[in-house]
């Protein structure tokens, strides 16, 4: 009798094998039944996003690690072709969702930019390949929703064609964006100041002027808003504390592109300050201090008190030496009780006001202190290193001119509105004296030193004392 057992053995481990292959090629089609995008209307576009993508590639990477592993198998014989296609369909799911989720990561991107009719003026030709494309995505979101199944979406004819065709033309079309935003950006710098996204929001509103003032803060420093009048004229500026100054010159943005008005709301802010800055100088000679501190803007406080300090400490230099000196200190102790006396005495201020004093009686005691340690350091010219070392403000040739040793910057008249400032230390002022230095010679500072020490705030503080 011949012993067949050995064949039969064999032979069934070879069916088992098969087997287990036909099954798990049917276990993967019948998963792949249940995989299906889920559509969200974007926006107001009258299409589609694609969601569901985090099953669909947790299943493509087990699935192609699978097939990979019955291509190399030796029981593959009956289901070579049926492998080889099964593969080929997943390798295609997985290129065409990459290409999608690039596609639709720049096609919602670009959506709202190409939706303003003012911006498919100014780009009339990557705005016409925009047009393609989305015409393009359009068509396959109509045919995606009428069957979600991912596999066989994914695997529709010519569709990563389309994809690849769509991606390149949206790098094509972003290339093209990014030079015009460039542009815009030489017209008017501080649009670097501002993302894409935002400055693409500025960029569409030409018509809509006003509805640039929520940009106003990322653009200048405490311009918070402007005040339009009917005819869209521009007439006063309000800065984050609410503090209202009327512009010199009115800007009309009417008929101009915002790059430009925005330009000409610029040239407007340094010259309002610089002329209120200048009326405030003036007439602090004209009125009791006390009513002049609550009648002038707070940035146009601080510094005429400043230049008024400064003016006083070296008239006392020139008309009395040490002697000189020591009047104005004591001078100096007496106006500090009466700036203070207007907030303890009980008369009644606004939020403005009280902002106002805050931060003049940190730059008041600052310039006392500064005039003791002249008296004190028997200091009897104005050529000393422990005056000229000081941060001083001049208002010379009708101009605000600040000085530090050897540094003669120009007042940079930048809108500050009305925030209050640094204490001034001894490590303050060396920062201040280093970082003029460094200013003077057109180059930049970054003071270094341990976490927690005020190294940023100095310098924001330095930039406020600058108006840059």
């Amino acid at each position: 009798m011949v012993d067949f057992s050995e064949a039969i053995e064999q032979e069934g481990n070879v069916a088992q094998k098969e087997y287990t292959i036909e099954t798990q090629l049917a276990k993967m089609k019948l998963e792949w039944e249940s995989v299906g995008f889920s559509l969200k209307e974007f926006k107001t576009s009258g299409t589609f996003l694609v969601g569901g993508w985090d099953e669909a590639y947790l299943l493509m990477d087990d699935h192609i690690m699978i097939a990979q592993a019955m291509q190399f198998s030796q029981f593959k014989g009956p289901f070579v072709d049926e492998i080889e296609d099964w593969y080929t369909m997943v390798r295609t799911v997985q290129d065409v969702c990459d290409e999608w989720n690039r596609c639709q990561g720049n096609w919602s991107y670009l959506w709202p930019v190409f939706d303003s009719p003012d911006i498919m003026k100014q780009l009339v030709v990557i705005g016409r390949a925009f047009r393609g494309v989305d015409k393009s995505w359009r068509e396959i979101l109509k045919e995606t929703d009428k069957d979600k199944n991912i596999m066989r979406s994914c695997n529709r004819e010519g569709l990563l064609a389309k994809f690849l065709v769509m991606n390149e033309n949206l790098e094509m079309i972003q290339r093209g964006l990014r030079d015009y935003l460039g542009e815009k950006r030489g017209i008017f710098a501080r649009f670097y100041f501002l993302s894409d996204e935002d400055l693409l929001s500025i960029l569409s509103e030409t018509k809509e002027v006003r509805n640039v003032r929520p940009h106003l803060k990322a653009v200048f420093e405490n311009m918070n808003d402007l005040k339009f009048e009917v005819s869209q004229v521009i007439t006063k500026m309000y800065s984050a504390e609410k503090e209202e100054i009327e512009l010199v010159n009115p800007v009309d943005p009417n008929d101009k592109k915002v790059e430009f008005w925005m330009g000409e709301i610029e040239d407007a802010m340094y010259m309002t300050v610089r002329e209120v800055l200048k009326f405030s100088v003036i007439d602090y000679k004209e009125r009791p201090r006390n009513d002049w501190i609550k009648s002038h803007p707070g940035q146009c406080v601080l510094n005429g008190s400043q230049i008024h300090w400064t003016t006083d400490v070296e008239n006392g230099f020139k008309d009395g030496g040490l002697a000189g000196i020591t009047k104005i200190a004591s001078f100096l102790d007496a106006q500090l009780l009466d700036t203070v006396s207007l907030v303890s005495g009980g008369e009644k201020l606004d939020k403005l006001q009280r902002l106002t004093l805050g931060a003049l009686i940190v730059i008041d005691v600052h310039a006392k202190d500064v005039t003791w340690t002249l008296v004190n350091d028997k200091i009897d010219d104005p050529k000393a290193f422990e005056w000229m070392q000081q941060l001083r403000y001049y208002w010379e040739n009708d101009d605000c001119r600040v000085k530090c040793i050897q540094t003669n910057y120009p007042y940079g008249y930048e809108y500050l509105g009305n925030t209050l400032r640094l204490v001034i230390t001894p490590l303050t002022d060396k920062c201040y004296m280093t970082l003029m230095g460094a200013l003077q010679l057109n180059i930049g500072g970054a003071p270094a030193g341990p976490a927690g020490t005020g190294k940023t705030e100095s310098t924001k503080d330095l930039a406020k004392g600058l108006a840059k």
